[in-house]
């Protein structure tokens, strides 16, 4: 070997040495920090719906993949759609990477939406990646007039709303697409919109998940007696290829913003964020291990016993998604404001005429 070949893999030799001490130190400093410890994982709604059972289920396992592996407690912090949780990660826990939250997937765009309610940036956040992604869509009875989604730009299509993205999600087509969506409100949940559909008081509901449709509807998919003619995500259910995306209807890019601005939430159906601030080996280490947990087969199989569907997202995929919806001009949010604020009024007065009537 030459003197100049020598020297070059004398100088490899180092880095890689280097680097492994780095990586050996980094690991040991990680498991001394956490060893001994409790990570409090704070959950922004009440016990036992669905944000709870998700958090509870992850923080049996995401210790195993810790440094140290520490322990997990479950701290319920309920309030203005996980506003409370997120102010509070974001202002007062500590920044050492022992407080974590699991939040409603709206908080990334509540300062748009809300600002006057939130004292947070989400950007400045560390994001540690979500368990799951919602899969709203809609659904019609195969005797209505409008089948498909080009249908209802053209023809009217009753359905049900019980609120939520029953409501919110066919009444944004109509103001931003002009679909003619005629909502019946009054509604206690999708049950019983399923059962107005089979008394012909409503042809659809048109907000509703795919994994509801699965579940409480497997007859009518077996026996064809419903059509999923929409999808409002921002690509397709791997199990509904074919079928298409509301926001394919956008005419403009202000009107997929202001949709991107309403459907991304969906991507990241139930969100993990840590604190701004954090130590980067901490975050690197929350994060790995939580993508680990994802795809751990003990995990997956708990999941599975307690009925929860997992289809994680990285935080990285979450941060491009958040940026995106960041980027969304002012004009474009004041339009979706101004929706939504009309929209919110309308469903007060028809859930007032429904209780009147009966």
């Amino acid at each position: 070997m030459n003197p100049r070949h020598a020297r070059l893999a004398f100088a490899t030799i180092l880095i890689s040495a280097a680097a492994l001490v780095s990586f050996a130190a980094e690991a040991q400093s990680l498991e001394s920090f956490y060893r001994g410890k409790t990570i409090k994982l704070i959950v922004g709604s009440s016990a036992g719906g669905g944000y709870d059972t998700y958090a509870r289920t992850i923080g049996r396992h995401m210790g195993n993949f810790i440094p140290g592996k520490p322990n997990f407690i479950i701290q319920n912090m309920p309030g203005g759609s996980s506003r409370a949780a997120a102010n509070h990660l974001y202002n007062v826990a500590p920044k050492d990477g022992t407080v974590i939250a699991g939040v409603f997937s709206g908080i990334p765009a509540e300062p748009l939406m809300n600002p006057k309610s939130v004292k947070f940036d989400a950007r400045k956040f560390n994001w540690i990646g979500s368990a799951a992604r919602d899969s709203q869509a809609g659904m019609v009875w195969t005797t209505a007039p409008a089948q498909t989604l080009q249908d209802v730009l053209t023809k009217e299509m009753i359905v049900g709303s019980s609120g939520g993205a029953t409501w919110d999600f066919p009444m944004l087509a109509n103001a931003i697409l002009g679909t003619k969506f005629k909502i019946i409100a009054g509604y206690s949940g999708t049950k019983e919109i399923g059962l107005a559909m089979e008394r012909g008081e409503v042809q659809g509901n048109a907000g509703t998940t795919w994994s509801s449709i699965k579940t409480q509807h497997s007859n009518w998919l077996k026996e064809k007696k419903i059509r999923v003619f929409v999808q409002y995500t921002t690509k397709p259910h791997p199990e509904l290829p074919d079928v298409p995306l509301m926001i394919s209807l956008a005419k403009s890019e202000a009107d997929r913003q202001a949709l991107m601005l309403s459907f991304a939430r969906q991507d990241f159906a139930r969100p993990y964020v840590a604190p701004p601030g954090l130590p980067a080996d901490r975050v690197k280490a929350l994060r790995t291990a939580f993508d680990t947990t994802m795809e751990d087969k003990v995990f997956l199989d708990d999941a599975t016993k307690r009925r929860i569907e997992i289809a994680p997202l990285k935080a990285a995929e979450m941060m491009a998604l958040i940026d995106e919806i960041y980027k969304t001009p002012p004009d474009v949010v004041a339009r979706v404001q101004e929706i939504v604020n009309v929209s919110d009024n309308q469903l007060k007065a028809a859930k007032k005429a429904k209780k009147k009537k009966q």
